[in-house]
């Protein structure tokens, strides 16, 4: 891996590994992507959702031994565990939390042999490369070595939030459903697959509703938090901030609500919001 630069250590994300003989037929029962349709040079965006549909977590997987790797928030590994521990005990399956042993960099900037198409990933020696983003030739590396880095997260994260992926963390757990998080428009939602726990809803979302909380990027000089609220201007609550990496920010609002649809913060700040959810859903 020579030519690596702008390298950071994304020290907020951890993994989950499912493994045994059953964790294929185990994790498809429990996540909104299609893990049949991996292989070892590709990822998967997706989410495990509770019976309401609303998201534990969200992930990028990857093949991994005789099951999978998800990538998540590292917080929410252990809650994660601790969710689909009643359900796994009835599979040949098992879950381990590696986020002590493996590290998550990212990289902006090409380097030899890595992947070249969005959601492609690569074995390079023995690392995980995950393509995130060809506009700015954004990578992932997950790694089980330590590795000199050159920047810190912030400009990673910056480019996370301006190419709209949000990650649920401890403020967003069991908050909102995948379509509120785009996961749709990315291919972290197979409406092919079977049955998986909370799919009633997530299809009905799709093909009988109407996407009434919808994705947006903002952009402010305001001290923004995961979790804050955002009002309109009659300081009714209508969205919540998902990510933040100041300036920019990433909000779930609502499509409807009310007044002239201006947004602002508790101390009346106001801010302009663009809509990142395709307009079909």
């Amino acid at each position: 891996m020579s030519n690596m630069n702008n390298i950071a250590l994304l020290e907020q994300f951890g993994f989950l590994a499912v493994t045994g003989k059953e964790a294929l037929s185990f994790l498809q029962g429990y996540t909104t992507c299609d893990l049949d349709n991996l292989t070892v040079n590709n990822s998967s965006p997706g989410a495990i959702c509770n019976i309401k549909g609303r998201m534990i977590a969200n992930f990028r997987a990857v093949p991994f031994e005789d099951g999978f790797l998800l990538r998540m928030d590292r917080k929410l590994v252990p809650v994660t565990i601790e969710f689909l521990l009643k359900y796994i005990v009835f599979s040949k399956a098992e879950m381990t939390d590696l986020s002590d042993t493996y590290y998550c960099y990212g990289m902006m900037g090409s380097a030899d042999n890595f992947p070249q198409a969005d959601n492609t990933s690569s074995q390079i020696n023995s690392d995980t490369v995950v393509c995130v983003s060809t506009n700015d030739q954004r990578y992932e590396i997950w790694s089980t070595e330590e590795k000199t880095t050159s920047d810190d997260a912030r400009q990673w994260m910056s480019a996370e939030v301006r190419d709209g992926f949000a990650w649920v963390d401890e403020t967003s757990t069991d908050s909102f459903i995948p379509q509120m998080f785009n996961l749709h428009a990315i291919e972290g939602i197979s409406f092919e697959k079977g049955c998986y726990l909370g799919q009633e809803i997530v299809a009905r979302l799709q093909y009988r509703g109407k996407l009434t909380k919808r994705l947006h990027r903002g952009r402010s000089d305001h001290a923004t938090n995961t979790g804050d609220s955002l009002f309109n201007k009659e300081q009714k609550s209508v969205g919540t901030i998902v990510s933040s990496q100041k300036p920019d920010f990433l909000a779930v609002i609502q499509t409807k609500s009310g007044g002239d649809d201006s947004y602002q913060f508790s101390d009346g700040t106001t801010v302009e919001l663009i809509d990142l959810a395709p307009q079909s859903g």
